[in-house]
């Protein structure tokens, strides 16, 4: 007999139902403004998270197939510049308007 399998993921959805409310209730006091506010942040904390699996399945999925890793390690840089110079624009024209 072959003992049960228990994944620590199975507790991550209640970790991050509790986590919102905990969080909204130290900013809020009313329930009415808790609930969606711990639904705000359980939409948040759901899509980061996934983001961060999506991307590593990725990444592993790429190295599984046999693709070199440098090219993965070039993408990753070309998008590291990309998104730091929109950054660094974005934030260099936002002190002009001021």
């Amino acid at each position: 007999m072959t003992p049960p399998t228990y994944s620590i993921y199975w507790d991550l959805p209640l970790l991050i139902v509790i986590v919102s409310l905990v969080y909204s209730a130290t900013r809020y006091e009313d329930w009415r403004a808790i609930v969606p506010e711990a639904a705000r942040w359980g939409v948040r904390m759901v899509t980061f998270l996934g983001g961060i699996g999506l991307a590593l399945y990725l990444v592993a999925w790429w190295l599984d197939s046999g693709a070199s890793w440098w090219v993965l390690v070039g993408m990753a840089a070309a998008a590291g510049v990309l998104l730091g110079s929109t950054f660094f624009l974005l934030s260099k024209r936002r002190t002009a308007v001021q």
